[in-house]
């Protein structure tokens, strides 16, 4: 059997990019390869099952190639263990490694400006390296100017788009986004303002701001007392269960992130992709998203609105809530449009890619 091995220093933060690298590494094991992770803790997987859904039993942690991997170890070290691979799965951190697999593919999550270290030492990695694997092109934009064009290769993040059904919709907004996301700032606190503005035109709805929190009480304490007075609610932490019967329920789902970036200036503060906003679509909710970043691959004409400003979030979703048909439509739309991103197409491209 083949060997893979994995590696990505997040793990333990269960965002959206460490669902796309564990079903990345179920992938492999679909294509025949045994999987180990690089990952010292059994209790952050079998988080990751709870929080995404997935069946990750057949993955191997292993705590020794972890410490290999996030130390900065000698060439001969690394030469040592990853030698013994056919394919190792490298989620980069802003910078590149020196691998020696057979097959090495370096991802990169994040549009960063710049690489770590030099550029001729980034050169000559660049040669053990067979692919550069983007999660969207906006991603993959930024990164070849300083990368090889021809190792490039976008595969899509991968999105259980058959998990989340449109059920009975009640007068709810939803947003699914990190309170204290590492890389860039989710923005709840504009979609408290375009709720508010909503709310003087509109009766009877509700904001659900959801997602991760680790620690950080601080940003969900400014973001409640930004809410006073509103309809709206916070959750965090919701498991995959609730996350479905929040988006079967939502009419809208809002999301801020990249408002007042520039994101030729700063494209890591953007959104890179938008898995929240798929997973949403799915279920039928209407993307009213901020018009930065990956978020312009995932919404069309009749699939969702881009947006500019909370302002105008505040006034698509009146003008949808007014209008019944282009509602109703616009829901259908989202859900045929989601289908694009499916779990089933992330493997038939992961599958191109090996």
């Amino acid at each position: 059997m083949k060997k893979a091995l994995i590696y990505d220093p997040y793990i333990d933060t269960l965002g959206g990019g460490e669902r796309y690298v564990l079903t990345f590494a179920l992938g492999l094991i679909q294509n025949g390869y045994s999987v180990v992770l690089a990952w010292p803790a059994k209790n952050d997987l079998l988080a990751a099952e709870t929080r995404f859904g997935l069946d990750l039993s057949k993955i191997t942690l292993d705590q020794g190639i972890y410490d290999l991997c996030s130390q900065k170890t000698d060439y001969a070290e690394r030469l040592k263990f990853t030698k013994d691979f056919d394919l190792i799965f490298w989620v980069s951190d802003g910078s590149l490694p020196f691998l020696f697999s057979k097959n090495n593919l370096i991802h990169f999550q994040v549009p960063f400006k710049k690489l770590g270290s030099n550029s001729i030492i980034n050169n000559l990695k660049t040669v053990f390296v067979r692919k550069f694997v983007y999660n969207s092109e906006f991603t993959r934009n930024v990164l070849e100017k300083n990368l090889q064009k021809d190792k490039g290769f976008v595969l899509y993040p991968p999105i259980d788009t058959e998990s989340f059904k449109s059920g009975k919709k009640e007068n709810l907004i939803l947003s699914v986004a990190r309170f204290d996301s590492p890389s860039h700032s989710k923005r709840q606190d504009a979609l408290i303002e375009s709720f508010k503005i909503l709310s003087g035109k509109t009766k009877g709805y509700k904001l659900i701001l959801a997602g991760g929190l680790i620690g950080d009480e601080a940003t969900i304490k400014k973001l409640k007392n930004l809410a006073k007075g509103l309809s709206v609610e916070f959750i965090t932490n919701p498991d995959f269960n609730e996350l479905k019967k929040l988006y079967s329920q939502a009419k809208f789902f809002w999301h801020a992130a990249g408002y007042e970036i520039n994101e030729q200036t700063d494209p890591e503060k953007v959104e890179h992709f938008g898995m929240a906003t798929v997973e949403a679509m799915s279920a039928g909710c209407i993307p009213l998203v901020i018009n930065k970043g990956g978020q312009k691959e995932i919404i069309t004409e009749n699939s969702g609105v881009l947006c500019n400003t909370p302002d105008e979030i505040a006034s698509a979703t009146q003008h949808l809530i007014k209008n019944l048909q282009a509602l109703e439509a616009m829901s259908k739309g989202a859900i045929a449009r989601a289908k694009t991103f499916s779990i089933s197409e992330f493997n038939k491209k992961l599958t191109s890619l090996l």
